[in-house]
């Protein structure tokens, strides 16, 4: 450690209480200073604002049983039935919900309505995806469980039989 001076001390503590000083003017400044009118919101613009979200909350609300009502047929679709209005009624369902987000696609909370609609899209198209595999699955093994049987039989027949010399 230097030792200082009395003189040298009274100095550098009234440089640091310049600087903090100096530091804190700057900051409430820019804190608190008035910019103008660019950061007022008027009661108009308010006004708008809630309304908007109330319009959105509203479609929310509305949307709520369609979106519900598109997984649960999409969870209960059976492609082997043969009943292409179910098919068409989950396209529907999705598009009706995806049509929420093009209405108004330039506000970001209509995204949700979007990412929904590609999502049960997919779900749809996945789950009809892996329930054809399943099918084509239980079909092989039937088929594999029919040749073991075969193969079962042939051989019983063959050993049965006498040896030809």
């Amino acid at each position: 450690m230097i030792k200082l001076s009395i003189k040298e001390r009274r100095d550098q503590f009234l440089f640091f209480i310049g600087i903090f000083l100096f530091t804190t003017a700057l900051l409430s400044f820019g804190l608190f200073y008035d910019y103008g009118k660019g950061r007022m919101v008027s009661k108009q613009d308010l006004a708008d604002k809630l309304e908007q979200n109330a319009e959105f909350e509203a479609t929310v609300k509305e949307q709520r049983a369609t979106i519900d009502t598109a997984y649960k047929d999409i969870m209960t679709f059976d492609p082997g039935v043969q009943a292409v209005f179910l098919e068409n009624d989950i396209k529907n369902s999705v598009a009706s919900i995806k049509s929420n987000y093009e209405r108004k696609a330039y506000d970001q909370r209509y995204k949700t309505f979007l990412q929904a609609s590609t999502l049960y899209s997919a779900l749809f198209y996945n789950r009809r995806e892996l329930k054809g595999n399943n099918k084509d699955i239980d079909r092989l093994n039937k088929s594999l469980e029919d040749c073991k049987l075969s193969t079962r039989q042939l051989r019983q027949t063959m050993g049965s039989q006498p040896a030809a010399r």
